[in-house]
């Protein structure tokens, strides 16, 4: 058997690895779809150019889905004349895009590449639980000043274009702090559990008290608040502001990292 020097290109170390000339293909094609996973994510970085020509949203609020970056806005056009579809077509529709762009990804694949969740890890440490699978979110540390968050859209979003269109533009249109980039789509689970892969800057600060969110909303804001979780204001209605959707940064402002925001009931979406 001869042993020859493998590189990793994930981590940049090279170390002995056993290798017949037999299986050579196979460590090479092993280490191709490592590259591919991280290339994968890499590919969405700042830099590519986007270009929107949705109308799906003002001018001014469509400016959130550039914000997501090109995937975002190519995943959206990729829905045009598809709008009325239900929900099963439009997940169909949106996994083609994603195995064309090559961003469709595996739980497996997503957990070989950054590990653990952190939630996982924090229960561990603690001796508690285990997270549910089935919760709406996983969420990875991508790199010191990201997030990797697997999110399943049916929560709050009835299908996924009401996700990008609400979890996505107008998220990053109101909050743009914690703006989201979509990254692609991944199937958790047997049953699909079709979820968006998504970067998100890592806030670091504290929790925050209820009061200190109505602050931010309602005073600096300007929104009314509904209840302790909801607030509404003009065009918008935004929901799942609750003390674990929020974190006050060491430098003292408010961050929202999860909200639930949509159109209020008097405004319509237009064709994308």
């Amino acid at each position: 058997m001869q042993v020859r020097k493998q590189e990793s290109k994930k981590f940049g170390t090279t170390f002995d690895k056993d290798v017949s000339d037999n299986n050579m293909n196979n460590v090479k094609d092993e280490f191709k779809d490592k590259r591919r996973i991280r290339e994968g994510f890499e590919r969405s970085r700042e830099g590519e150019p986007v270009h929107n020509n949705s109308k799906r949203l003002p001018q001014e609020e469509e400016s959130g889905r550039t914000k997501g970056g090109s995937r975002n806005v190519a995943a959206t056009m990729f829905l045009r004349g598809y709008e009325d579809a239900n929900r099963e077509k439009l997940e169909d529709r949106l996994t083609q895009w994603a195995k064309e762009s090559d961003c469709l990804f595996t739980l497996k694949e997503i957990e070989q590449e950054f590990g653990e969740d952190i939630f996982t890890q924090i229960q561990k440490n603690t001796n508690g639980d285990s997270p549910s699978p089935g919760r709406e979110a996983i969420v990875y540390r991508y790199d010191d000043g990201l997030l990797l968050k697997v999110v399943r859209y049916n929560v709050f979003s009835k299908n996924v274009l009401e996700f990008l269109d609400n979890r996505i533009a107008l998220n990053n249109f109101l909050f743009t702090g914690t703006t989201y980039e979509l990254v692609g789509i991944c199937l958790r689970g047997k049953a699909g559990n079709f979820s968006f892969v998504l970067k998100q800057p890592h806030i670091k600060g504290t929790k925050p008290s209820q009061g200190d969110i109505e602050k931010e909303m309602v005073g600096n804001r300007g929104f009314t608040k509904i209840d302790e979780t909801a607030y509404k204001k003009g065009d918008y209605v935004i929901e799942d502001l609750h003390t674990g959707n929020w974190i006050k940064g060491y430098n003292g402002k408010m961050y929202c990292i999860d909200p639930a925001p949509k159109l209020n009931y008097s405004r319509k979406y237009n064709p994308i």
